[in-house]
């Protein structure tokens, strides 16, 4: 396919245009006026087949359908996307000796996927979330914990909110100790906790920790005020009980690792390992930030004050 370049001389001057050799692609040289388009995209996936290129596009159509969920407006039903899906897959399979229309029907199928696993991602974790600030008595589970310079952060899966009723009630919450000693996950406690909603975008376009939060499952953050009692426990369940076991052997090899190391490159050793990354001090936070690389050691930015911690 033939490559046009611009005429740049006018702007740049000729001895900087003949220093610049790059050419410049115009829509029209991808497919130019009087193109036999089926032909056109028949050649392309082709092109894309020969190369063993088609199907990673599948991902970019799901992630496509997922834009579109978060695009839409209300709540999607789960039906119509999973028609479509139906629709368009059973098409592929009866269209397989036309290319273009089989790769067609394909990724408008991985689109419906795509819009339907963000519907039933987002009913699976709907819970209720905290309206307004409030200070209450509460009893619950401790599910995971996250040891830092000072105290801890840990989520509670919540059996009890006095303030609330149950159907009103978070399902998780995310709050700060100064003291965690004693504390282990799977425990059941009993504490009064200063709990807010969490927070929505500082800035249009920021992030937002309250999306975030809702596919986490996490309806509240604060910290918990006063003495932490243990009282008797309920029956605990078994998915509670694996993740506990699990964020408990995460926290042993973060210590091990933070430990046998030492200082911020012990910490920061510890959050590539382990996701844990509550050891490493704010002077080291800054360095990966202004370094470009913070992103390595979280997937999510952090909000400071989101839980008063």
């Amino acid at each position: 396919m033939a490559e046009d370049r611009t005429d740049i001389t006018p702007r740049l001057g000729r001895s900087t245009a003949q220093a610049l050799t790059l050419p410049v692609r115009w829509p029209g040289s991808l497919a130019p006026r009087g193109t036999d388009w089926g032909a056109w995209i028949d050649r392309n996936i082709a092109r894309e087949v020969e190369q063993r290129r088609l199907f990673p596009w599948m991902a970019v159509a799901f992630g496509a359908g997922i834009a579109l969920f978060f695009a839409a407006e209300g709540r999607p039903a789960l039906w119509a996307p999973m028609a479509g899906l139906v629709f368009c897959g059973a098409g592929a399979a009866l269209a397989r000796r036309n290319l273009q229309a089989m790769a067609a029907l394909l990724a408008l199928s991985a689109v419906f996927a795509g819009f339907a696993a963000a519907v039933m991602r987002t009913r699976s974790v709907d819970a209720p979330v905290l309206a307004r600030t409030t200070i209450t008595p509460i009893t619950g589970f401790i599910e995971s914990i996250e040891d830092r310079l000072e105290g801890a952060r840990l989520v509670l899966r919540l059996v009890e909110m006095k303030s609330l009723p149950e159907r009103d009630m978070p399902r998780l919450i995310r709050v700060s100790v100064r003291n965690a000693k004693g504390l282990a996950p799977g425990q059941y406690i009993a504490a009064t906790a200063r709990l807010l909603p969490p927070p929505r975008p500082a800035w249009p376009g920021g992030y937002d920790f309250a999306r975030d939060s809702y596919f986490r499952e996490v309806g509240a953050v604060g910290s918990l005020v006063g003495q932490i009692a243990h009282p008797a426990s309920p029956p605990q369940s078994w998915r509670l009980w694996v993740a506990a076991q699990v964020d408990a052997a995460r926290n042993a090899l973060t210590q091990r690792i933070a430990s046998a190391i030492g200082g911020s490159a012990g910490a920061v050793s510890a959050a590539l390992v382990t996701g844990k990354r509550g050891l490493i001090d704010e002077d080291t936070n800054d360095v990966l930030r202004g370094a470009g690389i913070y992103h390595i050691v979280t997937s999510r930015p952090v909000c400071r004050d989101a839980d008063g911690g």
